[in-house]
């Protein structure tokens, strides 16, 4: 539910074929005029180009856009100026094509629509046989209603913060990329260029965008717009503080140039370490929070429903468990967690898999047969195995009149099924990411070893032959081995040797970051062999401090991680079943009290006795609510885990979620049946 409402208003207007390809085509038919007049025409081209797609982005992308966009010629309210001020700066920063109005006239109208709704639903169970709302459940659709109205009002203000998280996440790799290409050539718009191409999130189009208003004279100079582009980022100071050390060793010594690029490296990495054990140290209460409020007295708290359902019979119903914990709590839990996460401090950007052939496209996996490989969708098992067992369940629950173990079979469907989805999309996709992340790590070690040879005057050809016979069995020795290959049998020069089309190295191995660093290390080696290794030096020494700080950040987030993943796999399904068990006892306890003070009438008290035989709710009911919030609550868990230690990585998350679904059910399944089959006969032994 959390990820649709996600996708929903995330959910990117998609075309066929790009403007820029259409507009191509047009110009494909024409034919060809003079000289002169054809570099007019070439002109007008991309400048035809470029305005058809300026003018797209002014279009709504998003569904939340295109909404606050109508709601806004529907109803405009205009926000107070403290409020303008504070949307526009979140829209501005997140590129948004909506107004503040717009804003505040969605989270006005949702309210409103809502209102005359539920007053009409009442209106029409009051005075008509149709079946309407109570007022009771008209107060449990504001409940819902009044958080999810504020939360529309505060979307872009939570987007912001997500986008900043999300493009802080390259802010180590920019500041990398950027020191890497400036050794060679000290050149800023040079420099951001090169980033801005071996970046892929939205810092990259902040970055190319940047260029582009230098480009067309928007800013006079690069120090202009620097200083109007680090605004934005005002808040992170390490960040503007290593900007500012690049730009300013332009001005400085070659001697003193180089050290300025060592030292903006050392400052984001700082920053970054101190980030990390700040976060570490606030996370300690919201981890209480989702411990204990979140997940385990709420559960432990369901075991009083039915007592209290007795004697509250005509107030609290069997659906007010269910829109209460399977609802209201989830949603609670969930703005909880994001409002956690939205607090991250900017660490590393996740692995980009997109160019690995390995990888399976989205929503699929592979499947090696004899006639190749096929790419299946993964809810197809998912669905026919989710919906074979909940066909099961669904029958024995209806037929048994709402026993337990048809009620298990039930959840265990729903709960296969997702897991088994999560799973089959990420197993493959995980494993090709962690290939090329050991790859990356191994890589600064063999650029070290490479750099030490290159760097005392040997030819490319000796220094990597021995480069790859000193790093062992590390996988990335295969590359050398390939680049080799390729010098020695092929004739291929240094370059040739990496980025040949049909037998470079880097077309077996594919990491942007590892194809980046040897394109610098390419260039470097056109000025001559020693240049090149005291430029591979440097790198690798950087590589070394990233992946330092990167094992630091872990190790300080480590215990939360490792707490929640406990959390995750054992102790929440554990309790969930134990509290099952617990009121299935109570239930039957309660069931065969009534049923033998049924011929005891003393009057008024005989009545009060007759109250324990009507309990509102059977265990397979009660397992039913307590089945759904496990579900949930693995769902949410895993976004918090991976939250916390990966950032937007969604492939680890699915894999989480997965693997916490499937493993979470068994220990469920294990705990509810087990304490069950230990305590159940003893309900009879006590009335006995």
């Amino acid at each position: 539910m959390f990820e649709w409402l996600k996708k929903l208003l995330g959910k990117r207007v998609t075309k066929k074929k790009t403007l820029k390809e259409k507009i191509l085509e047009q110009y494909q038919t024409v034919a060809l005029p003079s000289s002169e007049a054809k570099r007019a025409e070439i002109k007008s081209l991309q400048y035809k180009i470029f305005k058809e797609e300026e003018a797209w982005k002014t279009l709504p992308r998003t569904t939340y856009e295109r909404l606050c966009n109508k709601a806004e010629s529907i109803l405009k309210i205009e926000p107070d100026e403290k409020s303008r001020t504070k949307l526009q700066k979140s829209i501005d920063f997140c590129h948004l094509n909506i107004t503040p109005d717009g804003v505040v006239s969605l989270s006005i109208l949702i309210v409103l629509f809502s209102t005359l709704l539920t007053f009409f639903f009442i209106l029409l169970g009051m005075f008509t046989p149709l079946p309407g709302i109570s007022p009771g459940n008209a107060i449990l659709v504001f409940l819902i209603v009044l958080p999810f109205s504020y939360y529309m009002y505060l979307y872009p203000v939570h987007l912001e913060k997500r986008f900043r998280i999300k493009a802080g996440s390259e802010i180590v790799m920019l500041i990398l990329y950027m020191s890497i290409y400036m050794r060679n050539s000290p050149n800023m718009e040079s420099a951001l260029s090169f980033a801005a191409k071996n970046l892929t999130g939205p810092l990259a189009y902040d970055i190319r965008k940047l260029l582009w208003d230098i480009e067309i004279g928007k800013y006079s100079n690069i120090d202009d717009a620097f200083t109007d582009y680090l605004e934005k980022w005002k808040d992170d100071k390490d960040f503007i503080e290593a900007m500012q050390i690049l730009n300013t060793s332009l001005t400085q010594t070659e001697k003193r140039r180089l050290g300025m690029l060592d030292e903006s490296i050392n400052v984001i990495l700082d920053g970054t370490r101190e980030k990390a054990r700040e976060y570490n140290q606030s996370l300690k209460m919201p981890v209480m929070m989702i411990h204990a409020l979140g997940v385990l007295l709420p559960v432990m708290g369901m075991v009083m429903f039915p007592v209290i359902a007795i004697f509250l019979s005509d107030v609290i119903k069997p659906m007010a468990l269910f829109v209460g914990y399977d609802i209201i709590l989830p949603l609670l839990l969930y703005f909880f967690i994001m409002n956690t996460l939205e607090m991250r401090p900017v660490t590393f950007s996740k692995v980009n898999v997109s160019s690995n052939p390995d990888l399976p496209p989205k929503g699929k996996f592979a499947l090696n047969t004899k006639g190749g490989v096929f790419f299946v969708p993964a809810w197809i098992p998912a669905l026919i195995i989710g919906i074979v067992v909940c066909f099961i369940g669904i029958v024995g629950f209806t037929t048994s009149g709402g026993e337990l173990g048809p009620s298990v079979v039930l959840i265990g469907g729903v709960a296969i099924a997702i897991g088994v989805y999560y799973y089959l999309v990420s197993f493959q996709a995980i494993k090709v990411r962690n290939e090329i992340k050991r790859m990356e790590k191994e890589f600064s070690e063999a650029l070290f070893q490479l750099a030490n040879r290159t760097a005392s005057g040997l030819p490319a050809e000796v220094a990597i032959e021995r480069s790859a016979n000193s790093i062992g069995s590390l996988k990335i020795q295969k590359m050398f081995k390939i680049a080799l290959n390729n010098m020695k049998k092929l004739g291929m020069t240094f370059e040739q040797a990496f980025f040949d089309k049909n037998h470079g190295a880097l077309r077996y191995f594919h990491s942007d970051m590892i194809r980046s660093i040897i394109k610098v290390v390419v260039d470097s080696s056109k000025k001559g062999v020693q240049i090149a290794g005291l430029s591979m030096l440097a790198i690798s020494r950087y590589l070394r401090g990233i992946y330092r700080t990167d094992r630091e950040v872990s190790t300080e987030l480590n215990d939360v991680v490792s707490s929640l993943k406990f959390q995750i796999f054992f102790l929440t399904p554990l309790i969930c079943g134990i509290v099952v068990t617990m009121a299935t006892i109570i239930i039957n306890i309660l069931v065969l009290l009534g049923e033998q003070i049924q011929n005891i009438q003393t009057g008024g008290f005989g009545t009060v006795l007759n109250m324990w035989g009507n309990v509102p709710i059977t265990p397979g009911a009660f397992q039913l609510v307590v089945g759904i919030y496990f579900v949930e609550t693995a769902i949410l868990l895993s976004l918090f885990i991976n939250g916390i230690e990966n950032g937007e990585d969604d492939i680890n998350r699915h894999n989480l979620t997965g693997k916490s679904l499937l493993v979470g059910l068994l220990i469920y399944i294990i705990a509810l049946f087990g304490t069950l089959s230990i305590f159940g006969p003893l309900t009879y032994m006590v009335i006995s």
